[in-house]
């Protein structure tokens, strides 16, 4: 039964409810990740959004249906679907869930045993083939559904991740109307932390609008009560909590790539030498922040199902996106959100207790390492601009592990198909603040000159 194809996306899978993806999906979906991955024993959650419960239902059905022994982790972000994946004796899992999308949208993200990521080129391609293929099935002896709430378990094993001898600090959080909440609620309780919490609640209407922390309206609501709480910095987190966003005590935020190099400095520390997974579309602050710990910068293709199996492969201690998305070995090499907020919190504790703040980082980042948010375009030829961009610098250091990017002494820059959009995305760095508004600003005229429409994301 042939479905909308744009629900397969490189590493999970998202369709507007209940036009593109809906409970007939969800069934057929549940039987063909059995099949592929020859699971006897599956672990299913979801997030908030309304039309979860019903796909969930549908989805545990069509494992009951083949015999499958069923775990019911109920509503979850999707990290605990990894944490579930590590601790708990199961084939693998998946969430209901559309992470950051509008509240219309749902989805799933898989996971295999251990944290095993699934993608496209792989299990991901498959389960896509079986399910265009398949018609729903039923065995003689149905599975069974166990209730299996990972609140407590989860909180335990957080604890290990928060900072000894924290100093009393206050911190505005936005989950985003997500589960998260609960979560971080549980795990900082008895911790001298004063959390400022907005839109904690659980919500899949998701109220206030996209529940995506890049978007401005989302960050402007963090930034502004962290003024006006005179707080020590900011966080916030997507829906299904597996990205997560910080802020200076200024309410700016701090770019995920600054992020990136400020824990590759913490985990080298821990770790001198080891192995660290860092993305194309910016790199000289990773790089900088993996030599100054003696450490090997891996660089992988974007996306956490590449990010994941590089690690994998180079038993990295930490990954990064400048998405958000930050990953860890002793997590099974999944992406955490918690863990990022808890070994952040104790970086910049450290800062604060020693009189520094938040934004003396952030201005060293910025000024050291200059570099541009991530311009999105919409465009039909996004290879043929990618090719002529490619010509347009021949002597630019060139590398092709993610898109095209190239580097020359004073500014450097990646131009990449997105893997879920049909979107052509660019990023810009440069050794000084005038060389990244000078050749940001070549680059944009660029682009838009070859017939591209920049994307208004906000």
């Amino acid at each position: 039964m042939p479905f909308d194809k744009s629900l397969y996306r490189a590493y999970d899978i998202r369709g507007i409810y209940p036009s593109v993806i809906n409970e007939e999906f969800a069934y057929l979906c549940a039987q063909a990740f059995v099949r592929v991955m020859g699971a006897k024993r599956v672990a299913v959650g979801r997030d908030v959004r309304t039309s979860g419960a019903s796909m969930q239902q549908a989805a545990i059905q069509g494992l009951v249906d083949l015999g499958v022994e069923v775990l019911d982790l109920g509503v979850i972000s999707t990290e605990m679907l990894y944490f579930a994946s590590g601790i708990l004796d199961i084939d693998g899992g998946f969430a209901l869930t559309a992470s950051h999308n509008p509240r219309e949208w749902n989805g799933f993200k898989f996971v295999g045993k251990k944290g095993q990521p699934l993608v496209r080129e792989g299990k991901l391609g498959e389960i896509y083939a079986d399910i265009e293929a398949s018609v729903p099935q039923k065995v003689a002896t149905p599975g069974t559904v166990t209730p299996t709430p990972l609140l407590e378990n989860y909180a335990a094993y957080l604890q290990r991740y928060v900072p000894a001898n924290l100093p009393h600090l206050k911190i505005v959080g936005n989950v985003n109307f997500g589960a998260n909440g609960k979560f971080v609620d549980a795990t900082i309780a008895t911790h001298p932390i004063e959390m400022i919490r907005l839109n904690w609640n659980e919500d899949g209407n998701f109220p206030k609008g996209t529940p995506d922390p890049l978007l401005p309206s989302n960050r402007k609501e963090v930034s502004e009560r962290i003024v006006a709480e005179n707080a020590h910095f900011g966080v916030a987190w997507d829906a299904d909590a597996d990205r997560c966003f910080f802020y200076d005590e200024k309410g700016r935020s701090f770019s995920g790539y600054y992020i990136n190099a400020v824990l590759i400095e913490h985990f080298l520390k821990i770790e001198p030498g080891a192995a660290v997974v860092i993305e194309p579309r910016q790199i000289w602050a990773t790089e900088a922040a993996a030599a100054e710990g003696s450490g090997k910068a891996v660089t992988s293709r974007t996306g956490h199902g590449f990010i994941k199996a590089t690690m994998r492969q180079a038993n990295a201690i930490f990954g990064g996106e400048n998405s958000g998305h930050f990953y860890y070995r002793d997590f099974w090499y999944c992406d955490n959100g918690i863990i990022t907020f808890l070994t952040v919190l104790g970086i910049f504790a450290e800062h604060i207790r020693q009189g520094r703040t938040v934004s003396a980082l952030l201005d060293t980042y910025q000024k050291n390492y200059p570099a541009s948010e991530e311009m999105n375009f919409i465009t039909e030829d996004a290879k043929g601009i990618i090719t002529a961009l490619q010509a347009r610098h021949p002597d630019a250091q060139l590398s092709q592990v993610d898109g095209v990017s190239l580097a020359e002494s004073d500014w450097r820059c990646n131009l990449r198909m997105s893997q879920n959009e049909p979107v052509l995305r660019l990023n810009v760095e440069a050794r000084t603040p005038a060389g990244l508004e000078e050749h940001e600003a070549d680059l944009l005229a660029f682009v838009l000159g070859s017939g591209a429409t920049l994307r208004d994301d906000h």
